[in-house]
């Protein structure tokens, strides 16, 4: 038995262990690859009561601010087994808000890894100019490493097609960096986008036994993919087309690269021939960059304007118990919905968690549960969702046959006034809807226009069609 054989690695996915995310973690990945490659044995833990004492080390990943630290080293803290743990990820500085702490969390996090004393022991067997060590730009990850977890939850009843990311994707960044500085992000100090994997590095080959590609698609975390230099995104974008694998840069693009760059339009007509994943998804997290968006918007539907496009809606940041710094988010919010609707676009609502701080922060969680469902954004205004959630449930728990699904809002208080709803249950959509409406009474005409939206009153193809 050689020296790696006795060594026992365990891997920790901090967010797993709280409830779990639709993907895998990307640096457990590279991190298993690593150890495959030396015959390193490793597992992925996935109690916090295991045995820790069975392991030579452990590496702990979070990646979402709002993850605990793992009861499984909280309870080795002051113990010997203390040393052996490793802990990294974006969750543990996200949010902090001191410049000069972030950038200090950010470079180590950025590099732990790659200068780890026990990793550097070991071949990087993936080339370039390292000897020792993991490379994480070139490490192939080990896509194998949560099928213990996939198959445990699959015998408890959870859905094959749950962990689709997990089973069919081969995942990695092509360029790392952006130019954006937005201060919620974590590439917030970052000034230029640079390339950083070659798409082989991370491209998965294996096949079943029938001979068919077992991980046929791609995901990419690219921050910004577009803002590279055209040296850089012309061909990596061509080889991913050359790949003919179906792919999604799954963290969105840059829309407003199409209406800044001299290559807006070659873009826009190079992604309308790929063969891409899903919708293709981009972000619109600022009113104040509404011009630039509807620019980019004409162009990007002129190429592409049957193709489901979605938009990251970013909203709650730095919220507080404040009426007027809530209604001006909300509002803004649904007129970014509108420019959307306009295009034949869908949004997709991200709540910062600073959206929890204000009494009224259901709000959120209703536009999102509305907006983020295709199904009822396509066909339904945010007043129509928030009523048929009331009439559904009138109709199935009450068993009411007499009344209709919908109800506009001056019917609705009619009803009030007669008294129909004094020993009915406003349900809570409805009700988080009212809430809103008459806190901010003096705005309740601008709100009632923004709540009764509807798709498919405002889709207007003159916006982008060009004679």
């Amino acid at each position: 038995m050689n020296k790696s054989q006795k060594i026992y690695i365990g891997l920790v996915d901090a967010d797993l262990m709280n409830g779990g995310t639709r993907h895998p973690n990307l640096a457990l990945l590279k991190l298993a690859g690593f150890l495959y490659d030396n015959n390193i044995k490793f597992r992925l833990i996935l109690d916090n009561n295991e045995d820790v004492g069975i392991y030579s080390k452990i590496y702990i990943s979070k990646v979402f601010s709002f993850t605990p630290t793992p009861q499984l080293y909280i309870k080795s803290v002051g113990t010997k087994n203390e040393s052996k743990f490793n802990i990294g990820g974006t969750g543990d500085y996200a949010v902090e808000r001191s410049i000069s702490r972030f950038k200090c969390a950010r470079d180590k996090d950025m590099t732990q890894l790659e200068n780890d004393p026990f990793l550097c022991r070991f071949l990087n067997k993936r080339g370039g100019a390292k000897i020792r060590g993991i490379d994480m730009a070139r490490q192939m990850p080990y896509y194998h490493l949560y099928d213990e977890y996939i198959q445990s939850k699959i015998a408890e009843g959870r859905k094959e097609s749950y962990f689709k990311d997990y089973r069919y994707f081969s995942i990695g960044f092509l360029t790392r960096g952006c130019i954006r500085h937005c201060p919620f992000c974590i590439n917030k100090l970052e000034n230029t986008v640079y390339a950083y994997s070659e798409l082989e590095w991370f491209l998965d080959d294996e096949k079943d036994d029938k001979g068919k590609l077992i991980r046929p698609y791609v995901y990419l975390w690219d921050d910004n993919f577009l803002a590279a230099a055209p040296e850089i995104w012309r061909p990596m974008l061509q080889q991913l087309i050359d790949s003919k694998r179906p792919f999604q840069f799954r963290q969105g693009l840059d829309e407003r690269i199409l209406a800044e760059s001299p290559y807006g339009e070659e873009i826009a007509e190079k992604l309308s021939k790929c063969k891409y994943y899903g919708d293709y998804i981009f972000a619109f997290d600022n009113w104040r960059d509404k011009d630039i968006i509807i620019k980019a918007l004409k162009i990007w539907k002129s190429y592409n304007p049957k193709k489901e496009t979605k938009f990251y809606l970013f909203c709650g940041y730095m919220m507080t118990n404040n009426d007027e710094r809530l209604y001006k988010d909300i509002k803004e919010l649904f007129l970014r919905i509108k420019v959307l609707m306009q295009f034949g676009c869908f949004g997709y609502v991200m709540r910062h968690e600073d959206y929890k701080k204000h009494e009224l922060s259901n709000i959120y969680v209703q536009i999102a549960r509305w907006c983020n469902q295709p199904q009822f954004y396509r066909y339904m205004s945010f007043w129509e969702y928030s009523y048929r959630n009331q009439s559904y449930w009138e109709q199935t728990v009450l068993k009411r046959s007499d009344i209709p699904n919908l109800k506009s809002y001056d019917e609705f208080l009619v009803d009030k006034a007669n008294g129909y709803y004094d020993n009915i249950k406003i349900c809570k959509p409805l009700q988080t809807c009212l809430n809103m409406l008459n806190r901010f009474d003096s705005h309740r005409d601008e709100l009632l226009k923004l709540f009764n939206l509807r798709l498919k009153d405002l889709i207007n193809p003159s916006l982008w069609e060009r004679r």
